[in-house]
């Protein structure tokens, strides 16, 4: 049997010639990623299924599966000893199997054990953090399997947060591949032209360029965020949202330093975020109050944050401010948002990460929104009169 190679663009390329073990790949429309997908997953080379691994397609709906499994079959097919479309399965004369698996359960796979899996249109999988960590992952434990997430983006949800892994040193097995219609060059120019003529800006960001944008009643728009270094000697203060727990998956502690200037300009020094123990939280807390020497550090004050004020106030003179929530999270952030629309916040470009510019734009319904309370609760304390802190003993009260 001859397995001939697929002859691939230099976008395909990009994708399956990587090392890496994760790939995420958010693709514009007739990018050709269900092809490349299938050629990689069933034979490109000595790991895939017609070199005799179990491997598995993993589709949001069975209507997309479907084509999946007809675009598979057929390329098999002197190979294949039995196909069951029942049990979504095939066989090869080489031992190799491709399962087929809808993620309308996301216990979809579970039990099973693959040498590769691809995620197809990953991020319109509504339980897709669910499957994956509590199912799919597990399923390339025994053979150190490897996994393709591939999708045309749909808002700042679980695909995003994993696109975003391959920008993170703390994933060194991840990568992530931002690849637009336009790197297809069998696509006609002209056609895509076209579209972005007839359809809506977001629209064709989204289908086309690939991009990860927010629809709907986003309250930050793009056109307000705005790069700008803080001045010298300014002292910020800093907001901490706080979660106790170091699980992949969990919410994040956010950390933003943040200072106001005498005509009311709001300057974002840094933004952070990380997940971590008890102890873990401290040491982030003072390493951070150790490089801005802040005028007050705002905390949350609920539950288990008594916890960290309380052993902060106890074991350091920094200068803690437990902060007491009374409204819902948009309400506090109304105030700054006043800011925003007035075009009167600068981010450090330097120090404050992409990701921290995905939460504004997505909130309130973006898939994470630590960074946004963290600014909430430092907006809520860096008043005018926080300047007269400097004059005044670390432990002292901070007239407000």
């Amino acid at each position: 049997m001859v397995v001939r190679r697929l002859k691939l663009h230099d976008g395909q390329k990009a994708i399956v010639e990587h090392p890496a073990r994760f790939k995420v790949a958010a693709c514009g429309r007739r990018f050709g990623k269900t092809m490349l997908a299938g050629y990689w997953l069933a034979m490109r080379d000595e790991h895939s299924a017609v070199a005799g691994w179990p491997v598995a397609w993993f589709a949001p709906t069975y209507k997309i599966l479907l084509d999946a499994w007809d675009a598979i079959t057929r390329s098999l097919a002197p190979a294949i000893t039995r196909a069951n479309k029942t049990e979504q399965r095939i066989e090869l004369v080489t031992g190799g199997k491709v399962d087929f698996w809808t993620l309308e359960d996301p216990d979809a796979g579970r039990g099973r054990r693959y040498r590769r899996v691809v995620i197809d249109e990953a991020a319109h999988a509504r339980r897709l953090k669910e499957a994956w960590e509590r199912a799919i992952s597990p399923t390339l434990t025994d053979y150190r399997g490897e996994a393709w997430f591939i999708s045309t983006p749909n808002g700042m949800n679980y695909f995003h947060e994993l696109y975003r892994r391959g920008d993170d040193d703390a994933f060194p097995e991840w990568a992530s591949f931002h690849l637009p219609s336009t790197a297809n060059p069998y696509l006609p120019a002209e056609e895509i032209e076209d579209k972005r003529a007839i359809l809506p800006e977001l629209v064709f960001r989204q289908e086309y360029l690939a991009e990860f944008v927010v629809f709907g009643a986003g309250l930050v728009k793009p056109e307000m965020l705005i790069d700008g270094q803080p001045p010298a000697g300014q002292r910020p203060v800093l907001g901490v949202d706080l979660a106790i727990s170091s699980k992949d998956g969990a919410d994040y502690t956010a950390i933003v330093a943040m200072s106001r200037s005498a005509d009311g300009t709001v300057y974002i020094h840094e933004a952070e975020r990380f997940r971590g123990r008890f102890r873990e939280v401290l040491d982030r807390i003072q390493a951070a109050a150790a490089r801005h020497n802040p005028t007050i550090v705002a905390i949350e004050e609920t539950q288990f944050q008594a916890a960290v004020i309380q052993e902060l106030a106890r074991t350091t003179r920094l200068p803690v401010r437990g902060v007491r929530p009374d409204r819902d999270k948009v309400t506090r952030f109304l105030p700054l948002l006043t800011r925003y629309e007035q075009g009167m916040v600068r981010h450090d470009p330097a120090r404050v990460p992409a990701w921290f510019r995905d939460e504004l734009l997505a909130f309130p319904d973006g898939e994470h929104d630590d960074g946004v309370d963290a600014a909430s609760h430092a907006f809520a304390v860096s008043t005018p009169a926080v300047y007269a802190y400097e004059s005044l003993s670390s432990r002292a009260e901070v007239p407000l």
